[in-house]
């Protein structure tokens, strides 16, 4: 992104005045030591100084905490909370762990500046546009479903004791799983959207995919007659393929050995010129990069070694050129990176206020690599998770009293498909 900007930090200091004398209003002296877990496949501390860095700051954090915020938000490595993610509107009731406005003003910030450790700088302003400007942007139409402070926190591990430990932001538009495993750092699945995606809050404006966009539509505009042609689906539908669950209680369906090899389809890296080849090379790196540098490198380098097995698809709805203010979706698929990007149109509440391509959907994800040592999706916990192959957790999320019911508006289409399961939910679809 072109234009960095870190209102919160500029705050920081004049919160952090009202908190400084005393205690965080949310801490105690009490034992904030959680139940034991025997999670199996945990590894010691690192020695990077990033990550320790990392371990250090969340450590702190959790220390802030109440006994009753620590306990609440906190949960084993193979907890199946790390598969429970999913993007309708939060409704402040509908999520587990702790939420953003369960908060005191200094643990917030003391969050965020975790959220930098793992994120670019480019990563960290996405996020800061879509749970504070878009969020707020949509908290005006309907402050009951849409508030920034319905963001939640899922904490995995215990930092202070092990190296393998990690922790989930969920809400509405913005699902990341940031996950430490020695010296293994991953930030996927990794879940951003945006209604509206570019508009003005509070007196900033903000253009959240703008990168996701215009490099994917320069790549576009690269390809000669014969490589659109390879591009180019016929497909009506433009869903994300692998994006979240369809509704809350619902587990993430493409987590463990999900099966990718379907989508080696449309248009090879190896069968593209030099200059498309150096455009997908860009949108890749959007993606990737929105961990930090160091870790990116790690990922990039996996990318890098299978690059000639990427395939890149596009779907253009209006079917003529497509433009910034047009709908248009594309994938990408390569072993070791799934990106997936769509403007979703406007529903429910934001019907006819919002322009139909200013409401996007972005998915990033590892497709299942045994091969590799920094794991797929959900990195190395994903096999603690799944005992080395996929649960079917509707039926434990059935039982469990604080999934049992769920009322909330979609701001979306919704396929409802038979999973088979039984949990009640109420659903309001508007548009």
């Amino acid at each position: 992104m072109t234009q960095i900007k870190f209102p919160l930090l500029a705050l920081s200091l004049c919160l952090l005045a009202f908190s400084s004398c005393k205690k965080d209003e949310d801490s105690t002296d009490t034992d904030t030591t959680v139940d034991a877990c025997n999670t199996s496949g945990t590894v010691d501390q690192s020695s990077n100084t990033e990550i320790e860095t990392m371990r250090q700051d969340m450590v702190a954090f959790r220390n802030s905490l109440s006994t009753e915020l620590l306990n609440e938000g906190s949960t084993c490595l193979d907890n199946e909370r790390f598969y429970l993610w999913h993007n309708t509107p939060a409704n402040n009731d509908n999520r587990d762990g702790i939420t953003y406005g369960d908060l005191s003003a200094s643990q917030l910030i003391a969050f965020k500046e975790i959220l930098q450790l793992f994120l670019s700088a480019d990563g960290y302003q996405k996020v800061y546009e879509i749970t504070e400007l878009s969020e707020g942007w949509l908290n005006n139409v309907m402050s009951a479903v849409w508030n920034p402070d319905f963001y939640s926190i899922d904490m995995f591990g215990d930092p202070e004791t092990s190296g393998s430990w990690g922790f989930q932001l969920d809400g509405h538009h913005c699902v990341v799983n940031f996950l430490v495993h020695g010296d293994n750092v991953s930030i996927v699945p990794a879940f951003l959207g945006g209604e509206p995606a570019a508009d003005t809050w509070n007196g900033e404006s903000f253009d959240i995919f703008s990168d996701e966009r215009d490099l994917a539509l320069a790549l576009y505009n690269s390809l000669n007659a014969t490589e659109l042609s390879e591009a180019s689906s016929t497909s009506t539908s433009h869903s994300l393929q692998v994006g979240p669950a369809d509704m809350n209680g619902d587990p993430d369906p493409y987590r463990g050995n999900y099966d990718y090899s379907g989508f080696e389809t449309g248009l090879k890296y190896s069968e593209m010129s030099a200059t498309a080849q150096a455009n997908l090379i860009l949108v890749m790196k959007e993606y990737v990069y929105n961990m930090t540098t160091n870790f990116a490198d790690v990922w990039w380098a996996d990318i890098m070694t299978n690059i000639n097995d990427t395939y890149f698809v596009w779907i253009n709805d209006a079917g003529t050129s497509p433009t910034a203010t047009s709908e248009f979706y594309y994938r990408i698929y390569n072993p070791y990176l799934w990106a997936e990007f769509n403007t979703e149109g406007s529903t429910g509440a934001n019907s006819g206020s919002i322009a139909d391509y200013n409401h996007v959907h972005t998915i990033t994800r590892i497709p299942n690599n045994p091969t590799t040592d920094n794991g797929g999706d959900y990195g190395i916990f994903a096999s603690m998770i799944n005992g080395n192959g996929p649960k079917t957790l509707y039926e434990h999320y059935a039982m469990a009293n604080h999934h049992e019911l769920s009322s909330f508006k979609f701001d979306y289409t919704v396929k409802l498909e038979d999973h088979n399961h039984t949990h009640g939910h109420h659903h309001y679809h508007e548009g």
